[in-house]
């Protein structure tokens, strides 16, 4: 039952010599483990597999995750808590290899890499520290070193998270607390920003839209509290706000800068329905942020104000077969005050939509296929899409579909930890970028020339 986490693309920084990326490497790791420890007492806190002795597959569809199960959801809700009594080794790690091929080169070729068929032997390497700290605390800590992005150990998702069970006359309920670094990551479906399809994306070419509402852009880069409930196991709401990282944590952590004007709220409505061997859920979200990008001060912000409508169905019988579908269309909307005064942006308003929707089949627990579909649209600006992303059109209008086969040959249970392992063959093809099918950006590049064939093999130990 590993947790694995998608990781969430970082800005390229120059290369560094070896000494000087491990040191700041440990640094980050040390810098994480000292928030950790904090919090409670490292021995208190073991890998979520050998903390339940639950199979990978009881929480995780296919062994390995984000995908969540029925007992996945309420093993994260209830705090991470969930044990059989025992003390484990709280470590876990995972690692990600992979092959990029794109349907015509790169020009400039990747920093270190050829302009095309990149073997990455090292794509991402993540360690976790995660578990029970108490009867009602939990968490779940991740760090990652990217090879070809960052070059550095970074803390990626993270989550300090507190429940407890309550009950008012015939009304049973769950409270619950998370300390957070990314907006979305508390939540438990697999259609909100954090944890939405695909969850592996290669190292090199283009693997989705071009332009995402705020809400997907800030993992790592800011800190939050949430507080939610949950009542009869069907109806959820979760209120919340984040905040920039200070610039001391921002730097010891390889963090971003979110340029976030005071808090960001967050909230969160759900309901869900189990049918026998079928589950429903429907949803809203919303997020509000305030952005400063020139730092100064006095100056107006760029506003945004994103909702959300997500819905999934699962079929999951204790069989061979098990499907997924997950959606949502995300709407937002954009007040430039800053951008429109310091002319980066056309238009004191922008609106944007997206909208991701898939569909996933495994069989046995082994053999798996997905499909999606994901689409981008909104207002023409000419500064912000035309100078600033060099579209022909100043358009972001982006779709395009992305299908993959997986292989677990050996990942649904911890007996041989060593074998947890997936094969994937991922394929994302673009019908339009930018706003045209051909020659997007002036220069004859065509929708169809970003194409990307990535197979990766993930690994967790």
């Amino acid at each position: 039952m590993f947790l694995a986490l998608r990781s969430l693309p970082r800005l390229s920084t120059p290369f560094r010599p070896f000494r000087a990326r491990l040191r700041q490497g440990v640094a980050s790791l040390v810098g994480l483990v000292a928030v950790l420890l904090w919090a409670a007492p490292a021995q208190a806190v073991p890998a979520f597999a050998r903390q339940t002795g639950q199979d990978c597959i009881a929480c995780h569809v296919g062994g390995f995750g984000p995908q969540l199960t029925p007992f996945g959801r309420a093993f994260k809700l209830d705090g991470y808590t969930l044990s059989d009594g025992k003390k484990h080794l709280p470590l876990s790690a995972m690692l990600v290899a992979s092959y990029t091929h794109t349907a015509t080169d790169q020009n400039p070729p990747p920093a270190g890499f050829s302009a095309n068929d990149n073997f990455t032997a090292l794509q991402q390497a993540s360690v976790f520290l995660a578990g029970r700290i108490t009867d009602h605390l939990g968490m779940l800590g991740q760090a990652t070193y990217s090879d070809p992005g960052s070059q550095n150990l970074a803390w990626d998702n993270t989550e300090l998270r507190y429940a407890h069970g309550y009950s008012l006359g015939s009304t049973s309920g769950l409270f619950g607390m998370s300390l957070n670094n990314n907006p979305t990551l508390s939540d438990v479906w697999n259609t909100t920003p954090a944890w939405q399809y695909s969850y592996m994306a290669p190292p090199f070419g283009t693997s989705g839209p071009p332009v995402t509402p705020i809400v997907y852009n800030l993992g790592q880069s800011v800190v939050g509290a949430t507080a939610y409930t949950l009542i009869d196991n069907s109806w959820y709401a979760e209120v919340g706000a984040y905040h920039n990282l200070s610039t001391y944590w921002a730097n010891m952590l390889h963090a971003g800068n979110a340029s976030l004007q005071g808090e960001a709220p967050y909230w969160r409505l759900w309901y869900s329905k189990t049918v026998g061997p079928h589950v429903f859920e429907a949803g809203l979200l919303g997020f509000d942020a305030r952005i400063n990008t020139s730092g100064l001060p006095g100056l107006p912000t760029d506003d945004y104000r994103d909702i959300g409508l997500d819905a999934t169905y699962q079929f999951l019988n204790g069989g061979p077969n098990v499907i997924t579908a997950n959606a949502i269309y995300m709407h937002e909307r954009q007040s430039l005050n800053q951008a429109l005064q310091q002319g980066n942006a056309s238009n004191a308003t922008n609106t944007l939509n997206t909208a991701n929707i898939n569909v996933s089949y495994w069989w046995n627990n082994t053999y798996g296929a997905t499909a999606g579909l994901f689409s981008t649209t909104g207002s023409s600006d000419a500064a912000v899409y035309g100078a600033g992303y060099s579209s022909r059109t100043n358009s972001p209008n982006t779709s395009g579909a992305v299908f993959e086969v997986d292989w677990n040959p050996f990942g649904k249970s911890w007996v041989n930890p060593e074998k947890n392992l997936r094969i994937g063959l991922q394929y994302t093809m673009f019908n339009k970028y930018l706003g045209a099918r051909t020659n997007f950006d002036g220069a004859g590049t065509n929708a169809s020339d970003l194409n990307t064939l990535y197979l990766y093999l993930w690994t967790a130990i």
